[in-house]
């Protein structure tokens, strides 16, 4: 079977690589894919694009190919077999055809019989893998699979069908490829690695040559590209990339998608080797360069602006170019209709701008994109059962619906839709069993609702939620190691218990917790560096050890973890500006060392504190609006500013601010 180099699918077959790629990146449990392709020269590319894909996520990829139509018919029990249980995904290629003419079709009627077998057991088939399913044959056999297996083509995630490509000059480096691909399926183990290294002497002995066609130039200079990011050559892959891209400014045969292709690729190299800002202004050219020809490859291109924007903090920027992968998503809805692809795929849409809507505290219109989000998944439900994929979409989108109307001080909902979400994942786990990816939902959903249940006063059904999520974490942690998802998930565990702990009067406990909390904080940021994300955690388990140590009486250890939490503030507030997250981080750091200051007697620091937090409150109710958080927020810095006034001497300016805070209140009680 021979295999092709990362150049040989052309344009076309780019356009439905970033489908798979997408629907690679984006599912979460069993999905099924179907790849009709005329040559193994394509879905050779196809299959080694995401074993690299799975493997950047710590996934891998399960690859079957059957040489005889018998070992086609065996496919099915070696899928029920432990070892691809918790694959990534698992690729069951067969490309061959039968001999024209004659009375025998062997490897149709063999491809027939497992479909029709993997029809009748497709349910047996969601529960046991846990990721995807990828079947490849060829083009001639996609009526034939679709008619003899109505039930398991309707649960389709996706069809990739690749155009014909022909073999271009210079052939031998395919001859040579041929014969390094069949040592490397010998040598698993190192296939990557070994591939990386041959294409990039491969691409060496091309470049030397003189090209007629400067595509097939561009090509192999994307393909060096990759091989050198995937070796952390970074400074070389950009090298690579801009060259592809002088050649596809100065060719007069390339068109607008190979153009965008080779300014992402470019992107792609600028932003491992740590140029976000060049990557995203490259991302941009490409956007406009493809014009609105190709709605997929276009989403695409949204999606990695938004996420080097979330990166820096851009929020705006985020939003802007989501609510554009939004609206082409909606297109390819009006014009596809309501297949589960497109309303999975119109669901995370909706989920990444309500993610970006609640950071920018426009928590309504948050509300508003995970409520449609949420309708989508139980469309999905009804439309295909209770399968894992369903189940756990539909589970996150309840989790989000909760999270910002827990915000929104809707209480009662909020648990009503984390109730929900945490019953369908333990439907989840009598059905999946203790995988990773189970076990960590459940803990997230666990904590949540123990959080709403503190907020509304159960705390002992809280500290029970929190705990029940510690022992989740901690059997992570000794299944996955420390990675930085662990260590943060495992300090947000040991957080919720601090806080259970805390109201229960159990404060040697709580103390063990906020501080081992802390130090896997800090470990992370020794890890992952000065990053917003990273220093705002940072900065909450600092709070939480300095509101205890303040409880305690311990007000100089207070004072030290609240003026060490401002600083961190501080910097946030110059990288990211004023956006609603770090103006409330600031104003929580203020407000905390404010009371802190007054007790140690210090009243005119203390009243600084006080002043700049109501400032800020003022700032957070414009941007936000009158939601109860903000007001609460408000009322609760001209108490305290009235206090400290008072105490100062100046009874009209405390009693001003106390006027304003009563009528604030009265407001929330309306």
């Amino acid at each position: 079977m021979k295999p092709g180099t990362e150049a040989d699918i052309g344009p076309g077959g780019e356009a439905e690589w970033q489908r798979l790629r997408r629907q690679v990146e984006l599912a979460e449990g069993f999905w099924l894919g179907f790849v009709f392709s005329p040559s193994p020269l394509s879905s050779g590319v196809l299959r080694r694009r995401t074993e690299r894909l799975l493997r950047g996520q710590t996934r891998r990829l399960a690859s079957l190919h059957p040489e005889a139509p018998p070992d086609l018919l065996s496919v099915l029990p070696t899928l029920f077999t432990p070892e691809l249980a918790d694959a990534g995904c698992t690729w069951v290629e067969a490309l061959h055809l039968d001999p024209s003419g004659g009375a025998a079709w062997p490897w149709k009627e063999a491809w027939l019989e497992l479909v029709s077998r993997m029809n009748e057991r497709r349910d047996a088939l969601r529960r046991h893998l846990h990721g995807g399913l990828v079947l490849v044959a060829s083009p001639e056999m996609k009526p034939f699979i679709r008619d003899a297996a109505s039930d398991l083509w309707s649960i389709r995630a996706l069809v990739v069908e690749l155009p014909p490509v022909a073999e271009r000059e210079p052939r031998e480096s395919y001859r040579n490829q041929e014969i390094f691909s069949a040592r490397a399926e010998r040598e698993k183990s190192s296939e990557a690695e070994a591939l990386t290294e041959f294409t990039l002497a491969e691409s060496e002995r091309l470049l030397a040559k003189s090209f007629v066609d400067v595509i097939n130039k561009v090509e192999v200079l994307h393909s060096r590209a990759d091989a050198l990011l995937s070796a952390g050559r970074t400074g070389e892959a950009v090298e690579a990339a801009r060259q592809a891209r002088e050649l596809t400014l100065k060719s007069t045969q390339s068109e607008p998608l190979l153009h965008a292709m080779s300014l992402q690729k470019l992107a792609q190299a600028e932003r491992a080797h740590g140029d976000p800002a060049a990557a995203e202004e490259h991302l941009e050219q490409a956007a406009k360069v493809l014009g609105n020809g190709n709605s997929s490859y276009r989403i695409l291109l949204m999606d990695e602006l938004s996420d080097i924007a979330i990166s820096r903090g851009d929020l705006d920027s985020a939003l802007t170019a989501y609510k554009e992968s939004l609206a082409l998503t909606r297109q390819l809805r009006a014009t596809q209709g309501d297949t589960p692809e497109i309303l999975r795929a119109l669901s995370v849409c909706l989920h990444n701008v309500g993610d970006v809507q609640q950071r920018l505290g426009h928590l309504p219109s948050a509300n508003v994109a995970y409520e449609e989000s949420l309708v989508l998944t139980r469309q999905l439900r009804a439309t295909l059962g209770d399968t894992p994929e369903t189940l756990r979409a539909l589970a996150i989108s309840l989790d989000k619906v909760g999270t910002v109307q827990q915000r929104l001080g809707n209480f009662s909902a909020a648990s009503t839709a984390y109730e929900e979400s945490l019953a369908i994942i333990r439907q989840l786990r009598a059905t999946l069993g203790d995988t990773p990816e189970t076990l960590r939902d459940l803990s997230v959903s666990l904590n949540h609702l123990g959080s709403i249940q503190r907020r509304l006063g159960n705390v002992a059904s809280a500290n029970t939620m929190y705990e029940e999520s510690l022992v989740l974490r901690h059997q992570l942690r000794a299944t996955l190691g420390d990675t930085p998802e662990t260590l943060a998930d495992l300090s947000t565990a040991l957080d919720g218990v601090g806080s259970a702990q805390r109201h229960l009067g159990n404060f040697s406990t709580a103390s063990a917790a906020y501080d081992e909390a802390l130090s896997l904080r800090r470990q992370l940021r020794a890890t992952l560096g000065d990053t917003p994300e990273t220093l705002a955690e940072l900065c909450i388990a600092l709070d939480r050890v300095g509101d205890l140590q303040k409880h305690l009486g311990n007000l100089s250890t207070a004072s030290v973890a609240y003026n060490e939490a401002l600083s961190l503030r501080r910097q946030l507030h110059a990288a990211l500006g004023d956006t609603p997250e770090v103006l409330r981080g600031l104003g929580i750091s203020l407000d905390r060392l404010g009371y802190v200051q007054m007790l140690l007697g210090d009243l005119t620091t203390a009243s600084a504190s006080y002043e700049e937090t109501l400032t800020l409150a003022r700032k957070l109710r414009e941007l936000m609006g009158d939601i109860p958080q903000t007001i609460e927020d408000l009322a609760a810095s001209l108490n305290n500013v009235a206090n400290i006034r008072q105490v100062l001497g100046d009874k009209n300016g405390a009693a001003r601010a106390w006027e304003e805070a009563q009528v604030l209140r009265s407001q929330l009680k309306e």
